[in-house]
């Protein structure tokens, strides 16, 4: 008798400590608000949610470079529109050197400007961008892509690309945007051109002639230089249109993600709550069940 007595004890303890963790597993549920809080709780669907979690952080990955890329191509755009006033201004003021009845101080405060709006033009070609390099720095450069006085391009020509999904351009290729231009004498640079224009109408003895003649190739420069920079622009609106594309993208796949996971490892209230009522009377049982075996003894029978 004693010995069943003590099987019943032991399997009416048993029965409590299991009830007791499910109710413990169902609190802890319902506390949290995940079904699964633990890999032994359902490994399959924790083995799926560790899963979508790592594809989770890759979009927050990419997410981060876009972010990166449109801030930087949202200055390259800002930087080109700069670029075209400054080209305008030099345009009309070439358009005023041009004029015949000028005399040659009057050609010579056009050149004093014309010499800012050049110095202005290569600060702006010089610019940097949003991650940590140069709008017109091609692939990468340490240093300014420009040489100071325009006479060169000293970056690595293409362009640097962030992003790994759908990598990003995010800089330009600033030889065809300003120095490597074609035009109908091979290729020009437009600094070399504003400059050679500067200097000729700073000259005293330039005719109003040659000042006319060179004020309107150089317009033409002008007007080449002007057209590059609106193939860039285009190119910055082409590239932001397809971040905005990818950015959406991204968006619905985290939203599937969120969507997935929550009904992995989630937990259902209504049927949680249910589950912890029929876990709580299961223990309620149990420990009566035990209070009954425990007044058992070999008195009880005599």
């Amino acid at each position: 008798m004693r010995i069943s007595t003590a099987w019943a004890q032991q399997y009416a303890i048993d029965g409590i400590n299991e009830r007791q963790s499910r109710l413990k597993d169902a609190q802890e549920s319902i506390s949290s608000g995940r079904r699964v809080n633990r890999p032994s709780d359902d490994p399959a669907a924790a083995a799926q949610a560790e899963r979508l979690r790592s594809r989770e952080a890759r979009i927050g990955a990419e997410t981060r470079a876009l972010g990166h890329a449109r801030e930087a191509l949202s200055t390259a755009d800002t930087a080109l529109t700069d670029a075209t006033g400054v080209l305008q201004s030099a345009r009309d003021t070439l358009l005023q050197a041009a004029n015949p009845t000028l005399s040659a101080s009057d050609r010579s405060n056009l050149a004093t400007a014309l010499q800012q709006m050049r110095d202005q033009l290569i600060s702006v070609a010089n610019r940097g961008d949003a991650v940590s390099g140069y709008v017109f720095g091609g692939q990468g450069t340490p240093n300014a892509p420009f040489a100071a006085d325009g006479s060169g391009y000293t970056a690595q020509p293409g362009s640097l690309k962030v992003g790994q999904a759908l990598p990003a351009e995010v800089s330009l290729d600033g030889r065809g945007v300003f120095t490597d231009i074609p035009a109908p004498g091979g290729r020009e640079n437009i600094f070399s051109q504003l400059q050679a224009a500067v200097t000729l109408l700073q000259d005293p003895t330039t005719t109003s002639q040659a000042a006319g003649d060179a004020a309107r190739q150089t317009i033409d420069s002008v007007d080449r230089t002007l057209d590059r920079v609106s193939m860039a622009r285009t190119q910055v609106g082409e590239r932001l249109k397809a971040l905005d594309m990818h950015q959406q993208a991204l968006e619905s796949g985290s939203i599937d993600i969120a969507s997935r996971l929550s009904d992995l490892v989630d937990v259902d209230f209504a049927r949680a709550i249910s589950d912890l009522n029929q876990h709580q009377t299961a223990a309620d049982a149990a420990m009566k069940a035990y209070a009954q075996v425990a007044r058992l003894s070999l008195f009880t029978y005599l």
